[in-house]
């Protein structure tokens, strides 16, 4: 699979003008290589040229690292020349990165969003003249259309998602803490094999706050509960958002359940190739302002979801590009009341020729006879 993303990444490279690519550690770089490195205090870079030379500036005691990945990917058939540049502890980073940038070209990409100045700093000066512009962009063009590598991995991901929504189904009663089910639940993900676990679970009047974290209060009988849950797996993502009733939950909130789940099932069934970010989007807002919610709906219908949590595409109303066949992204349509609680659910999706396919699964229907999500 990678050595298709190293020729698209080329033509992209060489298409936008430009001398190379340089990419810190973080999700652009484990995807076009495998290598997992978090930043540190010391430099660290990945340098792709226009003509396929690749070279890791990176500290001596990573050298292996960039040593292991070359081979690898030249194994998967990546046509690169690839190198390692390592400088120690005692030696000054600057004259590693003028070896590597020096009689290069002066157009150069760099991530906008993850470039730190430590690095800047030590390319600026071998390079005279320095042009760059986003390689964000190009990076998000690539990233945006997975690949069945990429899908299967995010189908384990949301399967332990669905997992997560199911295990804070059969927790959530009257008189617990939600900081103990959330410890339950991420203990029993992380066992299951999640790498990383991120879970948010609001009860009561929390619940209107879309960004509310965990509550600390006591569960109480007629609460409304929303648990958000994240699980990496494989280093993709997915990301499930259940609302529960903990007992009779009264007429205005059973209502402004039933108009999220019409907007999120409006969106996911109705949605099709060839449509915007913004067009998705309205599909599910137009459903919450019928009913009178609108003001009530504060954020965008979904956002992508891969490597990270929140990556492009983004459905909202400001996108009016395409979401390609390929693409994967939410759709989480909510309803916060002030003072009383509100209502989310989000599921994972897939672009298809056909339209959108779910990659979560659990129940969404808080109300139907089996009463499944009513605890």
């Amino acid at each position: 699979m990678r050595k298709e993303r190293w020729e698209r990444l080329l033509a992209e490279i060489q298409e936008a003008g430009l001398s190379g690519i340089a990419l810190m550690p973080g999700p652009n770089l484990f995807y076009m290589t495998g290598l997992r490195m978090g930043l540190s205090e010391r430099p660290t870079l990945c340098v792709i040229t226009e003509d396929a030379k690749v070279t890791f500036l990176m500290p001596k005691l990573e050298a292996r690292k960039g040593d292991a990945v070359s081979s690898h990917l030249a194994r998967e058939g990546v046509e690169a020349q690839f190198d390692v540049v390592a400088f120690s502890d005692e030696e000054d980073p600057k004259e590693a990165f003028s070896k590597v940038f020096a009689g290069m070209g002066t157009r150069w990409g760099f991530e906008y969003r993850s470039m730190r100045l430590l690095e800047f700093s030590l390319i600026t000066p071998a390079v005279r003249d320095l042009e760059w512009v986003d390689a964000g962009e190009i990076m998000k063009k690539l990233r945006m259309i997975k690949d069945e590598c990429e899908l299967e991995s995010m189908r384990k991901a949301t399967r332990l998602a669905d997992l997560g929504a199911d295990i804070a189904r059969k927790l959530l009663r009257p008189g617990k803490q939600a900081t103990d089910i959330v410890r339950e639940i991420e203990r029993q993900l992380k066992a299951e094999g999640a790498q990383a676990v991120g879970t948010s679970l609001a009860t009561g009047v929390d619940t209107a706050l879309p960004h509310a974290g965990t509550s600390t209060r006591e569960i109480a009988e007629g609460d409304v509960a929303w648990l958000d849950l994240t699980v990496c797996v494989d280093g993709y993502w997915g990301d499930i958002t259940r609302s529960y009733a903990i007992g009779d939950i009264g007429p205005e909130m059973k209502r402004v359940y039933r108009v999220v789940l019409e907007a999120n099932e409006t969106a996911r069934t109705q949605a099709k190739p060839g449509m915007s970010g913004a067009e998705v989007d309205a599909l599910a807002r137009e459903v919450i302002e019928s009913y009178g919610y609108g003001d009530y709906f504060v954020h965008r219908t979904g956002h992508g979801l891969g490597l990270e949590i929140h990556e492009d595409p983004y459905v909202v109303a400001s996108n009016t590009s395409l979401l390609p066949v390929g693409s994967t992204f939410t759709i989480e349509p909510g309803v916060y009341i002030p003072g009383k609680g509100g209502i989310r659910i989000e599921d994972d999706v897939v672009m298809t020729e056909n339209g959108l396919r779910s990659l979560t699964a659990y129940p969404r229907n808080l109300l139907d006879d089996d009463r499944k999500l009513v605890v």
